[in-house]
Parts: C-alpha cells; sequence; structure tokens
C-alpha cells in the first residue's frame, strides 16, 4: 500500500506539485495507510466506503480543526479517485463521500481588513526616490490590486507581466495552479515606473525575476519580513496596527465584496480552488450583503459584474467576465 503512495506522490511531483504540498499530502496519506492497517486492509482494494466514513470519524475525534480534517479528506478523495482511474482498485470508496461542514464556532476569526483610506495613505506615505521605493510600492500594489500571495509574488517574471493586455499570469499559484489576473491601472503604472529602472538592481546576469532585492537577486522572503517591519514604522493617520504581506490579499478580497463583485470571480481572482474559502469573506461585509448572496447562490456568477476599487488615490475601472460552469 505505502508503494502506491510513493508512486502517487512522484507522479504529482512530475506534474510540478509544489514540495510543500508534497511534503503535506504524503504526511496526510500515511495517516489514511495507519488507519486502515488498524482496520485490517492490507490492500487498497479492499477499502470500502464505511472505511473512509470511519476515518472521517476517527479524525474528529483526533481533536483537528474542521479545516485540517477537510485537508486529510480531499487528499484522501484525490489519492483514492487516483487509484480508480488507472484501474488498481474496482471503485472509488469515497466516490459518494460529501466534505465535512464546520459548525460555526469552528469558523476561524477573520482579521479585519484594511480599509481603502489605510492602503491609499499606506501608499501616499512610501518614498518614491529610488528603483527599491518604487520595487517597494509596485510590491504592495501587487498584493493588493492583485490579491497575490507572498510566494505567487516572490515568483513572478518580468515575462509575467503583460502590458498589452493588462493580465498579471500567475503561474506557480497555491498547488501548481495557474490563473490570469487583470492589471488594474494603478497598479499599471506603477509597474512600469519600476521596470523602467529595475535593470540598476542588477549586479549580475538577468534571470528575468520581476522583483528584485539589493543583492541583485530575485526577492526574498526574509528581504520582504524586513520591508514589512519597516512598513510598520511609517506613520500613517488611520493605521494604528500592524500590517503584513497577506493583509493586503485579505483586504482586497473583502473590499471587491463590498463594493458588489460577483463572488464567482473573486475565487478565480484570488485562485481558491473551493467556493467555501472565498465564502469566508461573507462574514466581513453587511448582514445585508450575506443575505443577498446566500439567496443568490448558485445563480450568482451568470452575470457580468464591473469591479469598482479605489487604489490610492487611482480610480481603476475593471470588468471582470465569469460565467457559471
Amino acid at each position: 500500500m505505502k508503494e502506491q503512495i510513493e508512486e502517487y506522490i512522484a507522479q504529482r511531483k512530475a506534474e510540478g506539485m509544489a514540495d510543500a504540498t508534497l511534503s503535506c499530502d504524503k504526511q496526510r496519506l500515511g495517516r489514511l495507510l495507519e488507519f486502515m492497517h488498524k482496520k485490517g486492509v492490507r490492500r487498497w482494494q479492499n477499502a470500502r466506503p464505511q472505511h473512509v466514513d470511519g476515518y472521517l470519524d476517527f479524525l474528529e475525534r483526533s481533536g483537528l480543526s474542521f479545516f485540517s480534517r477537510e485537508g486529510f479528506v480531499i487528499t484522501a478523495r484525490c489519492f483514492l479517485r487516483w487509484l480508480a482511474e488507472r484501474g488498481r482498485i474496482l471503485s472509488d470508496p469515497t466516490r459518494h463521500l460529501d466534505l465535512p461542514r464546520p459548525d460555526k464556532d469552528e469558523l476561524p476569526l477573520l482579521e479585519p481588513p484594511l480599509s481603502e483610506q489605510e492602503v491609499s495613505e499606506l501608499l501616499s506615505a512610501l518614498p518614491r526616490r529610488n528603483a527599491v521605493d518604487l520595487r517597494n510600492i509596485a510590491y504592495i500594489e501587487l498584493l493588493y490590486s492583485a490579491g497575490l500571495r507572498l510566494s505567487e509574488s516572490l515568483s513572478l517574471d518580468l515575462r509575467d507581466i503583460d502590458f498589452s493586455n493588462r493580465i498579471v499570469h500567475v503561474r506557480k499559484g497555491k498547488g501548481s495552479k495557474q490563473r490570469d489576473i487583470p492589471m488594474m491601472r494603478g497598479l499599471q503604472g506603477t509597474l512600469r515606473d519600476y521596470v523602467c529602472l529595475r535593470r540598476s538592481l542588477l549586479k549580475g546576469p538577468d534571470h528575468g525575476a520581476l522583483l528584485l532585492g539589493r543583492t541583485g537577486k530575485r526577492l526574498s522572503k526574509g528581504s520582504v519580513d524586513q520591508f514589512m517591519n519597516s512598513l510598520n514604522k511609517v506613520r500613517v493617520r488611520s493605521r494604528q496596527r500592524h500590517v503584513h504581506a497577506h493583509l493586503f490579499r485579505h483586504s482586497i478580497a473583502v473590499h471587491l465584496l463590498r463594493g458588489g463583485a460577483d463572488i464567482r470571480y473573486i475565487q478565480a481572482f484570488l485562485g481558491h480552488e473551493d467556493l467555501e474559502s472565498t465564502k469566508i469573506y461573507l462574514r466581513l461585509v453587511p448582514a445585508d450583503l450575506r443575505k443577498a448572496y446566500d439567496a443568490a447562490m448558485p445563480e450568482i456568477g451568470r452575470y457580468t459584474l464591473g469591479v469598482l476599487v479605489e487604489v490610492g488615490s487611482r480610480r481603476a475601472h475593471d470588468w471582470a467576465r465569469t460565467s457559471a460552469k
């Protein structure tokens, strides 16, 4: 049974899956294998729906949070489906399995987003003296206007910025998923300013990284941490709390919802595989808007909506076309 897990992990690696994802999957499948052995299952062909149900009960009793349990279930389902698709087992024991739903007290407390005014004042307070300053502003704009994860922002290359079509290509998203993000006009202008001076940061061969550090190489997470620490020392009248890279992505999601953007567009924008991950942000919008979304589901997503977002003192009007599949 362990051999099949190793084969599955090897194929996922060959498909370009991130090392962190592979390590997590291997650990989760190891726990599934341990559970199956305790139940007397020595071959995956003998795994039955009742074994999977027992595994769900085991995870719930283990004290894991809902989101951790959900991750274990998704990994098990993907693996067993993979075995069934390749004829290693006669049928997928998870084919009728529904993902568990959280109780209200299991939902995480969400950090309040920055307001549009806080983002605007923070960007306005940053200096614009040299290439490093312009890179810093471009970085904040990427986290906010493009809603990027930290890892996604650091992996961007110059070739991923399509100024002609106003698109940011995310080639190394979570789970190695790719997506295209519309480039709002504020972000477009800031990136153009930075790219004009970007080569001045090089100290050797140009390997194409979009964001460069002071060493001339790709910007690192450590450098971002230092930048965020310095950012928290910037005096902004409306801001009284600590900021970090993910807070900007978190904030744009809430701002788009409050502005009336289609939640399925926001799901695609953020690169969420599951709509439930996006719907968590509904807890930070007015109650009447939450009710409207609940009433509209699953109908929403069939309409074309305008997304109007304030970025600094510039108004960006970008249209996003979504359709329910």
